[in-house]
């Protein structure tokens, strides 16, 4: 360190002298770093944890961040002009009792705020994380899905349009998200030339950045897989094929309108419209009409992967093996069906035992 003048290098060793009569003197290099972090503000910080965050050794997806930022900008805009070393615990708190009554949205935005916490604590940007509302990250209990039956999914793959229908059969059957469907090239599917079986390999999905839809990798390193083709589904695959994807092997399976991956709402369409008196207006088209038409309005595309993976435990698949077909990374998302399916089994036998009929030993009189 050099100074211009004697008078000034005088001035800073009065001045470290006293800091070391108090018994406050650090050195001056932590002192200037305490003053940068001082300076740092929560929405800095935020977005820079954003644009670097990794996730096992890998970026964000752009999906993703968007998403985070979308969350910044909407629900941490009270701590944004924070000094980040100023959020107190009850600011936290008292930002997460006034967020508006979306418990998933809530909570979720919560998980976020922590993470971004724990990585300022790991750079000893704070000394403890804010972050630790009492109950905010509690396990929400799941919603409970009532499932079409085997021949619902039928009637609902019929009832789409025909380029869209083994869309149906595949996410009802395979497990497919809608992004991993819609990413699906014609060089991820195989079929034996006696089309005694097939495969489906997931190396892509479609996502929607910026209103632009793209394709990336799966959702997780668990999302690359490849499924076995159930045998009644082949011939539905084959025509497919056969009469809606082009011949190149990059090809899409189920192309959009405009070449480019199929958007959530060119296949979801909308629902029927009816008037004040209950008289139809439009008929409505795409998911939204097929599910009207068998009677569950109710019935979401993504309920589709839920019914097959619990076919999936129904036929006796182990928990690796669920977390295998349906590209889970979580084994708790695993093990709930197969606990689902125990209740039913529970289920089955007490209706089971319901149908005995009990005959008295007959006796001579």
């Amino acid at each position: 360190m050099t100074f211009t003048t004697r008078e000034r290098a005088q001035g800073w060793l009065s001045d470290e002298l006293r800091l070391i009569e108090y018994s406050e003197w650090t050195p001056p290099a932590e002192r200037r770093r305490r003053t940068e972090q001082r300076a740092i503000t929560f929405d800095e910080f935020t977005r820079e944890w954003i644009d670097k965050r990794l996730v096992r050794g890998r970026p964000l997806k752009d999906r993703s961040k968007e998403h985070y930022l979308d969350i910044h900008e909407r629900w941490f805009a009270p701590f944004h002009d924070l000094p980040l070393t100023a959020i107190t615990t009850a600011d936290v708190e008292r930002w997460f009792h006034s967020r508006p009554d979306a418990p998933t949205m809530r909570t979720h935005a919560y998980s976020l705020l922590k993470a971004i916490f724990r990585t300022a604590v790991a750079r000893k940007l704070v000394k403890e994380s804010p972050v630790n509302v009492e109950g905010a990250t509690s396990r929400a209990v799941p919603k409970e899905i009532n499932l079409l039956t085997v021949a619902q999914v039928q009637e609902l793959a019929d009832a789409m349009r025909p380029q869209h229908r083994l869309m149906v059969l595949l996410a009802a059957w395979c497990s497919l998200r809608f992004g991993e469907l819609t990413g699906l090239r014609r060089r991820d599917i195989h079929l034996s030339d006696d089309l005694t079986e097939g495969t489906i390999t997931v190396e892509q999905a479609a996502v929607t950045v910026a209103g632009e839809r793209l394709l990336t990798t799966p959702k997780s390193l668990a999302g690359h897989r490849t499924i076995y083709l159930p045998p009644h589904l082949l011939e539905d695959v084959r025509q497919h094929l056969a009469t809606y994807t082009r011949s190149d092997p990059d090809a899409l399976v189920f192309p959009g309108t405009d070449g480019r991956p199929l958007t959530p709402g060119q296949v979801y369409g909308h629902a029927p419209r009816f008037d004040k008196k209950g008289n139809q207006k439009h008929p409505g088209n795409g998911f939204y009409k097929a599910r009207h038409q068998i009677g569950r309005p109710d019935f979401r595309f993504h309920d589709l992967r839920h019914f097959a993976a619990t076919m999936a435990a129904i036929s006796g698949a182990t928990t690796k093996e669920l977390m295998q077909f349906a590209g889970h990374s979580d084994i708790q998302v695993a093990m709930r069906y197969q606990e689902a399916v125990n209740d039913r089994k529970k289920d089955l036998a007490k209706r089971m035992a319901a149908l005995a009929v009990v005959v008295e030993p007959h006796t001579d009189s």
